[in-house]
């Protein structure tokens, strides 16, 4: 429990212990490692301490061969080096046996990240990343590559989009329409560039107004209505360089063509205080829509001396629901460890349905399978948002990706959705520990069937809203409430101009009352929240304190 928590419950006279919240379930679906790379002995893998990573496929897809394939690929980046960066490649038939695999190396890049496309019946990748070759050219360039029987070869490579001699970040999405790049340029500002099927001819470079002091930026490209209503829109997201407010924008993508920035929109912003830190955010959207859709995944940090404190929310936007986003929180978590903090880094991606939101992240909270704060995991959970009703966590989803500790240098990706695919699943990849030296490391690739519960091997879990109510109210003395499932519970109290009044967090059982005293309370009225990621509860209402 923190100061301000043990504050406010020590003038409350609650004494409930924060307890973190534990992913309840073990992964079984399989990881394999990067291509060429064998665990205990043979060849020594090209990871060292990675840095970044993405990852892509297209399923179900008529491939080089003629013939049904599944196209995987995953890229990772260490430093700039001249041999540790590349993208590992796969190609599968339709049941899934191997046809070929390989890697690229991609010398002296950094931030690498890369999609897959079709163009003209013709499958390709597009890799864009950082370059700093050591000897005084450094910039923004992409690559791209082209899938054919013997696998994926270069087609143009070190094409120019930005001379900065300083790094930032880097991203690009991919769609039937077009493709997208984003970068920053540090003190210059953040930049945009697109290219519009059939064809790859990127635009001019689009130079964002006001972005000069905005970094790590992504993007997604939206087709639909709402947002601009010219049909096709970018929606990105970035942060302020103090890493303390987080935007979302859109611009129009057929302006973004032409070279102008007309219509670049602020549609969404959040800011976090004191030493919090955010996360680069990760945004995705359905390939296609009536209306705007779109989701960013959030992480904030907090590391005061070994006590490291965790949030995770996506903020999902859905007009069919409400023009305005909402906010869904996966997780809160306060623990102590005496090993190097590590950044959440959430990941997210829609499923084929577009009715549910995927979002993974990097923690060293206890889980059930790996009971310490001193190794790094991957966990995930999902998100029920289908239209129907506000946007939502799912019960029993916050489970493990892989049952194995990360390195540490943890990266995770998860792939995006693409409409020209069969595509029958999340594909993901991470870091993990390796035993062959000198590489230590190994880049790890699994993929999720849409029909499973996160990365455990269930049907997907109910979504039923569950009923629960803080008593009495009015009120004079205790408030309480009964748990509706056992796990971890955040209970914050509200004055009704916004003025936290109380926050607690207790690991309750089933059926267990949670009860605090409000004797230091003045009349009037409060707002409580309960928040249960694991339950799903997230929980409001207006109190009146006599």
């Amino acid at each position: 429990m923190n100061k301000k928590l043990l504050l406010s419950a020590l003038l409350l006279g609650n004494f409930a212990t924060a307890i973190p919240g534990l992913a309840q379930n073990a992964s079984i679906v399989p990881e394999a490692p990067l291509p060429n790379y064998t665990f205990g002995g043979g060849t020594s893998g090209p990871v060292v301490r990675p840095q970044n990573a993405s990852a892509s496929t297209m399923q179900d897809i008529i491939g080089p061969s003629g013939t049904t394939e599944n196209l995987y690929i995953h890229s990772w980046d260490v430093y700039s080096s001249a041999q540790y960066n590349g993208i590992a490649w796969r190609r599968t038939d339709a049941s899934g046996s191997l046809i070929n695999e390989d890697y690229i190396p991609i010398k002296y890049a950094d931030d690498i990240d890369a999609v897959i496309f079709e163009d003209g019946g013709a499958y390709f990748v597009l890799a864009a990343y950082y370059y700093n070759d050591g000897f005084g050219t450094k910039g923004h360039y992409y690559d791209i590559y082209k899938w054919d029987v013997t696998g994926l070869v270069p087609v143009s490579t070190l094409n120019l989009l930005s001379t900065s001699p300083t790094f930032g970040r880097i991203n690009v999405d991919a769609t039937v329409y077009g493709l997208a790049i984003i970068w920053c340029e540090p003190l210059v500002g953040i930049s945009t560039t697109v290219s519009f099927f059939p064809g790859v001819a990127f635009g001019p470079n689009v130079l964002l107004p006001g972005t000069d002091d905005k970094i790590d930026p992504d993007v997604c490209i939206r087709r639909g209505g709402g947002g601009s209503n010219t049909g096709l829109d970018l929606q990105m997201t970035f942060l302020n360089n103090t890493q303390n407010v987080l935007y979302e924008y859109r611009l129009p993508f057929f302006n973004a063509l032409s070279g102008s920035a007309a219509g670049f929109t602020y549609e969404y912003g959040t800011g976090t205080v004191g030493t919090n830190r955010y996360s680069p955010p990760r945004i995705d959207c359905p390939d296609i829509w009536n209306t705007q859709r779109w989701a960013v995944s959030i992480g904030i940090n907090n590391v005061t001396g070994t006590t490291n404190t965790e949030w995770i929310y996506a903020m999902v936007k859905n007009d069919d629901w409400s023009p305005t986003p909402s906010l869904v929180n996966l997780s809160y978590v306060s623990y102590t460890s005496t090993n190097y903090p590590e950044y959440c880094n959430p990941v997210l991606a829609y499923n084929d349905a577009n009715d549910q939101i995927f979002v993974g992240w990097i923690t060293r909270q206890s889980t059930a399978l790996i009971p310490s704060t001193y190794d790094v995991k991957y966990v995930a959970s999902d998100i029920k948002d289908n239209g129907g009703a506000a946007p939502a966590f799912i019960p029993g989803s916050f489970n493990m990706i892989s049952n194995t500790v990360a390195s540490h240098e943890p990266v995770l990706a998860f792939s995006g959705q693409d409409r020209n695919s069969g595509f029958d699943g999340l594909y993901t990849a991470f870091s993990q520990y390796a035993t062959v030296f000198p590489s230590d490391y190994s880049m790890m690739s699994k993929s999720r069937k849409w029909t499973l519960s996160t990365f455990k091997g269930v049907a997907d879990l109910k979504t039923d809203k569950i009923v629960m109510s803080v008593n009495p109210n009015p009120f004079t003395g205790n408030l309480n409430f009964q748990a509706p499932g056992e796990g971890q519970y955040k209970v914050s109290l509200f004055s009704i101009d916004g003025r936290e009044v109380y926050s607690n967090t207790a690991n309750l059982t089933q059926g267990q009352a949670f009860q605090f005293g409000t004797e230091e309370l003045a009349s009037g009225t409060y707002i409580i929240k309960v928040l249960s990621p694991e339950n799903g509860v997230n929980y409001t209402q207006k109190l009146v304190k006599k």
